[in-house]
């Protein structure tokens, strides 16, 4: 039996619920710029807390490929390919990543050749660091981080809501913040940061990009919902990730789109083990031998663990996060429109 999460776990998912529509903002206002600093320190001094030097965690993941053809683009998408994922987690101060995959199996409801990025296969640690890439660099590569070292200079904030989620043992006041850049004709994060009063930590994460971040030629947009949970009750570390990734092409002349949608949770954390800094050499994403990744003890049939994930990807759920990206944007256009070609 999967290990369940706990109630605090739990109670940091209302953020996606309670957070209202985005309204008409100000724009770097004084206590904009404060709470921005305050979670960009908070951000830099993490790196060096010693009272969490390293952790192991456990990941379940979804992986969909599906296709969308016709003018207009209206139909549902069809779902082409599904791979499930289980992987293990490991962490280092100051910000060392390593990922084994043990578990993986995969249904193509259509024929398909696609091959995904490395990256695709594992979650985001670390919020990313200082500068973001995806696709191994081939669909956003070297996008300054809100919260990095060059933030405020890259970027504008505005205060949304502050949320209060209460816990088992306390409450915890959250604020949006949310960001643009300055100028969207550079690559740049557009979105939302969701903020613990308390600690300035970074406890959500809801954004998209300016088209000019996107690497790839057919990249329409891409869509992130980093969300941390409070461990151990005092440690934001990644609880559940969502991505989707549109690209436009045609074929034989007929529009095309093709959707790439992860979902993954992360749970049974394990703290402090004093693991070895050898560990973490090589790529930061491995597999297992593919006789341990094909005997994984999978709880149920594929089938079945798709019902709970497989509907809602169908309908395109993530619409929402467009949404809410959009309006802080603003005027500006953040899905890329091309003319069509051969």
């Amino acid at each position: 039996m999967r290990p369940r999460l706990s109630p605090p776990s739990r109670a940091v998912l209302l953020l996606a619920v309670l957070a209202s529509p985005v309204a008409a903002q100000d724009w770097n206002t004084p206590d904009a710029l404060i709470l921005a600093r305050q979670a960009t320190e908070r951000r830099a001094r993490t790196a060096g807390d010693t009272t969490l030097r390293d952790y192991r965690a456990v990941a379940h993941g979804f992986l969909f490929f599906l296709g969308q053809f016709g003018e207009g683009l209206s139909e549902t998408p069809r779902l082409v390919k599904t791979d499930q994922l289980e992987l293990e987690v490991y962490w280092k101060a100051p910000g060392l990543s390593k990922q084994r995959i043990i578990g993986w199996r995969d249904r193509a409801d259509l024929p398909t050749d696609i091959q995904y990025h490395i990256d695709h296969l594992g979650i985001v640690q670390n919020n990313f660091g200082p500068v973001i890439r995806l696709g191994e660099g081939d669909e956003v590569r070297d996008v300054p981080h809100p919260l990095g070292p060059h933030g405020e200079a890259r970027y504008d904030f505005a205060l949304g809501d502050t949320i209060t989620v209460q816990l088992p043992d306390r409450a915890v006041r959250v604020a949006e913040l949310k960001v643009r850049p300055h100028d969207f004709a550079r690559p740049g994060l557009v979105g939302s940061l969701y903020v613990d009063l308390s600690t300035a930590e970074l406890v959500r994460l809801v954004c998209s990009f300016t088209p000019s971040a996107y690497i790839d030629p057919q990249l329409e947009d891409l869509s992130i919902v980093l969300d941390n949970a409070l461990i151990e009750g005092r440690y934001w570390l990644p609880y559940r990730q969502e991505i989707e990734i549109r690209r436009r092409a045609t074929w034989l002349d007929i529009p095309a789109r093709g959707i790439i949608r992860g979902r993954w949770e992360v749970e049974s954390y394990e703290l402090n083990l004093g693991l070895a800094a050898r560990w973490f050499a090589g790529p930061e994403i491995v597999t297992a031998p593919k006789a341990q990744r094909d005997s994984f003890p999978w709880r149920m049939p594929l089938e079945d663990a798709m019902q709970e994930v497989a509907e809602p990807v169908r309908r395109m759920d993530l619409e929402t996060v467009r949404l809410q990206v959009e309006n802080i944007a603003g005027p500006q256009a953040l899905v890329r429109r091309r003319p069509p070609g051969l």
